[in-house]
């Protein structure tokens, strides 16, 4: 029975239809299912001219599909209990369906519905066009928003996907139209390369056939080009001033380009970014800026890496008169990491508090699912999750140490504060 295995090794298939299938036992006693259509089809194939081409159509695949409009779609997912969402990254655009299993095959038939027979509608084209738009003045008004997408301009080059945020600007989401839409959706939404990833106690092979009747033979192209990668940013170590008055609160980041996930010394950077500021209430950017000095509201790092690569980044938000001091304990701390070896007793529980919450992402279905997304969107062995613990546990404080010099370098990053001036605050 599939419901006996463990969630933390996937099955993975070739359905009859060729597309590849990722099975996923869900945690035990799980009531619900999730299903998740990956597609090679994120904001990083967007043309120049429609920047926000990707956004637009993963909202509007949820918004209206085959014989149902969005409120008849939104009152039939109500009835059986379930929900539809779409998620949109650099290099891929998921709909994921989630609901009770009893109403599992009830519940299939949207998702098909969403991902090959999506409407279009001219009415729901408007309202997305004001929703992106509305999300391009907040990028630039809050301070958040805008330190971090100053900082991924600043740090990427300028033909590199990874350095825009898929929002668009308000003429490229006006050139957006159904034609554009049609062809991106039958072009990269139907491509040969996309991949099924089911979290249920069904057996893969029921599952599997279940699939392979909704989707048919719906692949079409093959898998588009990647865009390409310039090897490196502009390299600068510059920091970026951004006056927002009207605001209360100075956002800071810092950050630079990093590796992809593929690259072997990945584990050392993700624990090294884990003891930085990634683990939250652990992490040394807790403890020295806000738990010990009081300086910050918030403060953490995050280590993205995907296959095209990717980047770090450290941050807080603060006061405006305290943003200088924030900036240099943001800095010291960085390179601090690589200049200094990690003391084994705090390597030790950062690890083990990492690999405790992997535990606690297994204890329901959409969590553990979306960790079985993941693994589909990287390219992972089915293994994987099994694996990480000895991975992460072969790590060194001495490879932590050295990955982090070069991972983290200060030298090749770039600063940005928003948010009021100081004078400002007075």
């Amino acid at each position: 029975m599939a419901s006996a295995r463990s969630p933390l090794k996937l099955e993975r298939v070739t359905l009859d239809n060729g597309l590849e299938f990722l099975h996923q036992s869900p945690p035990v006693g799980a009531a619900s299912f999730s299903v998740t259509y990956l597609a090679p089809a994120g904001w990083g194939y967007d043309p120049e001219r429609q920047a926000g081409l990707a956004r637009v159509l993963g909202q509007l695949l949820t918004s209206g599909a085959g014989g149902l409009d969005r409120a008849a779609l939104a009152r039939r997912l109500d009835a059986l209990g379930g929900s539809l969402h779409a998620e949109v990254s650099p290099e891929h655009l998921s709909v994921t369906l989630w609901g009770p299993e009893a109403h599992r095959d009830r519940l299939l038939p949207l998702l098909v519905d969403a991902v090959l027979r999506p409407r279009f509608e001219v009415k729901e084209l408007a309202r997305v066009r004001r929703e992106l738009t509305e999300r391009q003045l907040r990028e630039l008004a809050q301070p958040g928003a805008r330190a971090e997408k100053e900082l991924l301009q600043r740090i990427f080059a300028r033909s590199h996907p990874l350095r825009e945020t898929g929002f668009g600007t308000l003429g490229t989401i006006e050139r957006i139209d159904r034609s554009s839409l049609r062809r991106r959706h039958e072009r990269f939404v139907l491509s040969k390369q996309s991949t099924l990833v089911g979290t249920s106690r069904a057996s893969t092979a029921t599952l599997a056939r279940a699939l392979d009747r909704g989707f048919g033979t719906s692949a079409k192209t093959s898998a588009p080009r990647a865009p390409s990668l310039p090897s490196r940013g502009p390299g600068t170590r510059d920091t970026a001033r951004i006056e927002l008055r009207g605001n209360s609160q100075v956002e800071i980041r810092v950050g630079g380009t990093a590796l992809p996930h593929s690259d072997p010394e990945y584990p050392a950077a993700f624990l090294a970014n884990e003891v930085l500021g990634g683990r939250s209430l652990l992490s040394r950017l807790f403890q020295s800026i806000r738990e010990s000095k009081g300086l910050a509201y918030h403060t953490g790092s995050e280590l993205a890496a995907g296959r095209w690569g990717g980047y770090w980044l450290a941050e807080a938000g603060t006061g405006p008169a305290r943003a200088t001091r924030v900036l240099s304990l943001l800095r010291n701390e960085i390179r601090r990491l690589g200049r200094e070896r990690v003391p084994s007793d705090e390597v030790e529980r950062i690890r083990e508090s990492t690999l405790g919450a992997v535990q606690l992402e297994l204890e329901d279905t959409s969590s553990a699912h979306a960790l079985a997304v993941e693994i589909a969107e990287l390219g992972l062995p089915e293994d994987h999750l099994l694996r990480w613990p000895d991975t992460l546990r072969e790590v060194t404080a001495a490879q932590l140490q050295s990955t982090a010099s070069h991972t983290f370098d200060l030298r090749q990053s770039a600063s940005v504060v928003a948010g009021p001036p100081r004078a400002a605050s007075s």
